[in-house]
This record gives C-alpha cells, structure tokens and sequence, in this order.
C-alpha cells in the first residue's frame, strides 16, 4: 500500500471547526499521513489574530501539516501577507494547489 496523503480544502471561515476535527483526527493517526490544508474563500479570515483555532492549527503545523494560503483570496478579502502566521504558506492560487495535490496522490477533503 502506497504512502496515505491528505489534503484538507477550506474555503469557508464557519468550516473550520470541522476542519479543526478532521485535522486533530489526521495527526493523531500513526504513522500520520502527509497533510496539507489549502485555505481559500473566506477562511482566509480565521487566520489572522490570536484565538485558540490558530492555537490548534499551529500545533498541527508543527507536526508537519503544511498549510497553504490563496494569494487571490489574501488580495480579495484586503488581508496583506504579513498578518499570517509564520507557518502558513501563500501559494498563488488555491484551485490550483488543490489540483496539484490531487495529481500527486492526494485524498481530497472537503469539511
């Protein structure tokens, strides 16, 4: 059985509870698969500031997850860059992070 990859698609700020839980069930998993979180639409809002989702979420940065954020979405929703935290990744655009996941063996998941 070949490596389990994941990638976790979240594109509504109101889904990250759901995301959050999906995602405290992927790392728990052992050996835990290789996970990335694509945040576009929306979501991109959960990730400024500080409250206990971003807690969550660095936790999981730290055990590997890699999150990558939608520059579009950043531009759209007048976030500038420099407000996420240091473990997010902007990637240029999230449909297409998405699809290149998917091309190379990622589980989509859509919370």
């Amino acid at each position: 059985m070949s490596e389990l990859k994941v990638v976790l698609h979240v594109s509504e700020a109101d889904r990250w509870h759901a995301a959050l839980g999906n995602l405290a069930n992927i790392v728990q998993h052992a050996p835990q698969p290789e996970t990335r979180v694509v945040v576009n639409g929306s979501a991109v809002y959960v990730l400024q500031g500080q409250h206990d989702q971003l807690e969550h979420m660095a936790k999981a940065a730290a055990k590997g997850v890699a999150f990558q954020v939608c520059r579009n979405s950043l531009r759209a929703h007048d976030i500038p860059e420099d407000a996420l935290p240091d473990w997010a990744t902007v990637v240029p655009g999230g449909v297409i992070a998405l699809a290149e996941a998917q091309r190379n063996g990622f589980a989509y998941i859509k919370p």
